[in-house]
């Protein structure tokens, strides 16, 4: 696999006045009768409070940005709520002919720095706007994992939903030359089925998950199935290296086989993308396939895109 890099779309540079930091997970949706991918991300004001947006780029040149949408399509949740201090996109899926935007809620804490959880909004039929917003997690707390349960990807099967999704089961202070004592969420990927994402059917053990005692997260999995395999991309974060994406390949969607090493994208020799690279979204359009990415600092600097050339 190798995929050329195409350069940065999305900046925040102020277009508005809550639009000052970041371009966080970019979450393509590729508008076909418009010829046009909607990319819907989170940004903030200063206070680091995402809110939900998006832009249009011309779906055969994703660098060519056709419209910026300066309203916010999901705010953050009242004092309180599980999404208060603010929300990044997942993916949309339409569920019962209805578009389902799924996303994560943050909430910042006083004994750890957040807790994130899984919710979703349902859009307009024109993707521009928010009709019901569901005020609790979707995939709430639980004994097994009471941390963060975040970041879904989902694949229809027939009548059912493969849903794969960032869980955390401990804290713990990393102390090396990248880190120097911080307190951070030791994370992996898990799996799970639903009919209504009401009810999930939960499988026990994780299906991503450390390798070595340098890997600690597996961040915003992004998952499709072609020709009978399930293929996801994912960030690996270790303790002495910054984001990377990592990809694997399932028969099933529960038993993975990691290739790293096979992802074919990694930092640049300099610029917006030069530190890290992570939150990686793929998707096909046409005869091509993209991959929406965010660069340094996780995502403060925008994202931009590659074209996979080799498979």
């Amino acid at each position: 696999m190798k995929w050329l890099k195409k350069g940065r779309i999305f900046e925040p540079s102020g277009q508005t006045s809550w639009m000052k930091k970041y371009g966080i997970l970019p979450t393509p949706y590729f508008i076909e009768e418009k010829n046009i991918i909607r990319i819907f991300f989170g940004t903030s004001d200063e206070d680091n409070v995402c809110k939900i947006t998006y832009l249009d780029v011309n779906a055969d040149n994703p660098s060519e940005i056709i419209y910026l949408r300066k309203e916010p399509v999901l705010s953050e949740g009242e004092k309180g709520l599980f999404d208060e201090h603010g929300l990044n996109p997942s993916q949309i899926i339409y569920f019962n002919n209805q578009p389902y935007l799924f996303y994560i809620g943050y909430q910042r804490m006083v004994g750890v720095p957040y807790l994130l959880f899984a919710s979703y909004g349902i859009l307009n039929e024109t993707l521009d706007k928010c009709v019901f917003r569901k005020k609790v997690p979707m995939l709430d707390r639980t004994e097994l994992e009471p941390f963060i349960r975040s970041a879904l990807t989902i694949v229809q099967e027939k009548d059912e939903y493969y849903v794969w999704y960032v869980s955390a089961y401990k804290w713990e202070v990393i102390n090396t030359n990248l880190f120097k004592n911080k307190l951070l969420p030791n994370y992996n990927i898990k799996f799970a089925k639903t009919k209504n994402f009401k009810d999930f059917d939960i499988f026990e053990k994780p299906v991503i998950q450390a390798q070595n005692s340098d890997e600690f997260g597996f961040g915003r999995p992004w998952c499709v199935k072609e020709n009978g395999v399930f293929k996801m991309w994912y960030s690996l974060r270790r303790k002495n290296i910054t984001y990377r994406i990592g990809y694997a390949e399932s028969k099933d969607g529960i038993h993975w086989t990691r290739k790293d090493d096979e992802v074919g994208i990694d930092v640049s020799e300099s610029g917006w993308d030069s530190e890290m690279i992570c939150y990686p979204a793929v998707i096909k359009v046409k005869n091509k396939t993209y991959m929406f990415y965010n660069g340094n600092n996780n995502g403060l600097t925008g994202f931009g895109y590659a074209e996979l050339v080799e498979e």
